[in-house]
């Protein structure tokens, strides 16, 4: 800690409070997530371990940048990362900020360049949510907080299905799942570029996976052997667990009255009930809405703060 001023506190992360910090060798301004184990005869915190081999796998201009990782007396692991000014959900909570189509274009091809990134070297970020969706001065989005990720791949690796924040969190988890692969990050991101377009969330349960469930399935319609042929061998539905079968409730039509075609389109391909019929990554990236007009912002002319 000697090399490193803290200034402030900047918030809450998956597993420990972000502080800002100054480099005291360079005057750089840093972010420091202090990682403590419960019980000092536990050692070292895995969790941290685990961030810092999945963040040392690789650099990528979307992926939060890892500066140096120390230890402390108190066998806390504290992991220095660069600063941010901002993030996505303080965007979308602001009103005085407009975000157009050709904002939400460049936030979701520079977060789907993060995500297929990661995808690309089998790991799962299993925690996106606005929160996670970081800006620097410039404008770069930085995906960061991977304290949930694992690495996936290997057949028959079980993960736990209590990953993802409840609102991002796809139907398989849900329904207690524990194989699951880049799918469920792509659910997330449909949850994210929903949110974009509404200026909420979009699938907003209340509290309990069920509920979760339920809101759901109110917008695609309940799974059945057509939209979901894999469904009833998940643990909730082996144990009985059953709703009444009925259609969505909405078309996206009617949802994102004011999005176009082609932006529908690409979200009706990534929030999809059964996630073997979800787009990958690259796919969605491949989609003409990235294409086609309006073409996206220039990350130097986003709006980060209102006046």
């Amino acid at each position: 800690m000697e090399k490193y001023e803290v200034i402030k506190a900047l918030g809450q992360g998956t597993w420990g409070v972000v502080h800002m910090a100054k480099q005291k060798a360079t005057g750089r301004l840093v972010a420091l997530k202090k990682i403590k184990s419960e019980r000092l005869e536990e050692g070292i915190n895995f969790t941290a371990i685990r961030e810092i081999k999945l963040l040392r796998e690789f650099k990528h201009p979307n992926i939060i940048e890892l500066v140096d990782v120390f230890t402390t007396m108190d066998f806390a692991v504290c992991l220095v990362y660069e600063v941010a000014e901002t993030d996505l959900s303080k965007i979308l909570k602001d009103r005085a900020i407009s975000i157009s189509l050709a904002d939400t274009k460049q936030h979701m091809s520079t977060l789907l360049c993060a995500i297929s990134a990661c995808h690309d070297r089998w790991i799962l970020h299993r925690d996106l949510k606005p929160d996670n969706c970081l800006f620097l001065k410039d404008g770069t989005m930085k995906l960061a907080d991977f304290g949930l990720a694992r690495m996936y791949g290997t057949p028959k690796t079980r993960l736990s299905p209590q990953a993802i924040t409840l609102w991002y969190k796809p139907p398989e988890l849900l329904l207690g799942a524990s194989e699951y692969g880049s799918a469920a990050d792509i659910w997330s991101v449909g949850c994210i570029f929903a949110e974009l377009l509404l200026r909420r969330p979009f699938l907003q349960g209340n509290q309990t996976d069920i509920s979760q469930l339920d809101t759901i399935f109110q917008v695609f319609g309940t799974p059945n052997e057509s939209n979901w042929p894999d469904h009833g061998a998940l643990p909730l539905c082996t144990r009985g667990l059953e709703w009444d079968d009925c259609p969505p409730t909405h078309q996206f039509d009617e949802i994102f009255i004011a999005a176009p075609q082609d932006c529908i389109s690409l979200l009706r391909s990534m929030l999809v009930l059964d996630p073997n019929k979800r787009f990958t990554a690259c796919q969605c990236l491949s989609h003409p809405y990235f294409a086609n007009d309006p073409a996206p912002t220039p990350k130097e002319k986003l709006v980060l703060f209102s006046d």
